[in-house]
């Protein structure tokens, strides 16, 4: 029963993720997108809160603290992925490894962002993390060594985006596993699920901001450098400073606070 509760948030998520995309609102404009995610993230927060109360779980376990404390473990992992990617971009552009063109004036481009940030983060990062690394990880690290916690939550993810029918490409199957073990390390070493939804929402505004509007040539290279290399060698070390006691062998509720 621990483990059927466990999963249960993924796969409710999966299986309306899968509703979402059959019924054509991922092909929709960003303002239906968002509607749809108010409503993905809904069935998501009401059934956390509710096995959470059920099972007597408390909210540290799962990744939740003070609203202050949430908006700034969101805000640092934001900035620890898009400071590095930023200094990526730039390295790849400059050595010509890279290039980006707007398909529409920048300006006219950005005025979208607003609603574009606000879509991923309700039809993803949000619901994702919520139900993945923090209600799944969280309870799996409160009992297994955190080590194990971060595969199971990444199998977990890989099977939530296969249900969904979000794993149909090679690009997908060689992109979706190392997501998850980067994105679970995040919430392992930090002990905040906002954490890793702030790197989430960082990275997937900033893709599909590029995939909508530019066209990039030399895309693979700006994926390696750029979006996972420099950002995770940073999250790894800014997250390794501020937890220097943490070990991998020990559970969650065994580890020294975040510094």
């Amino acid at each position: 029963m621990r483990w059927f509760r466990m999963v249960l948030p993924a796969a409710i998520f999966a299986g309306a993720l899968r509703l979402y995309a059959l019924a054509g609102f991922d092909g929709q404009d960003a303002l239906d997108r968002m509607l749809a995610g108010a409503l993905l993230s809904a069935v998501v927060l009401v059934l956390v809160a509710r096995l959470r109360r059920r099972s007597g779980v408390a909210w540290a376990t799962i990744g939740h603290h003070s609203l202050g404390r949430n908006m700034r473990a969101f805000s640092m992992g934001a900035a620890l992925w898009l400071a590095p990617a930023a200094v990526g971009i730039g390295l790849c552009t400059a050595f010509g490894w890279s290039s980006i063109r707007f398909a529409t004036p920048p300006a006219q481009a950005l005025a979208v962002l607003p609603l574009l940030a606000l879509s991923v983060l309700l039809v993803e990062a949000l619901p994702e993390e919520f139900a993945v690394r923090g209600w799944a990880q969280g309870l799996a690290a409160h009992h297994c060594p955190q080590w194990l916690a971060l595969l199971l939550q990444a199998a977990l993810f890989i099977a939530m985006a296969w249900l969904a029918g979000a794993m149909q490409s090679p690009g997908q199957w060689m992109f979706l596993p190392g997501f998850a073990l980067i994105l679970g390390y995040v919430r392992a070493l930090s002990g905040s699920v906002w954490t890793g939804m702030g790197v989430h929402f960082a990275w997937m505004t900033t893709s599909q901001f590029l995939h909508a509007h530019a066209g990039v040539e030399g895309m693979a290279a700006l994926l390696f450098l750029a979006f996972a290399l420099l950002p995770s060698a940073t999250l790894g070390a800014v997250l390794g400073a501020m937890r220097p006691g943490f070990r991998w062998t020990a559970r969650q509720s065994t580890q020294p606070a975040v510094t």
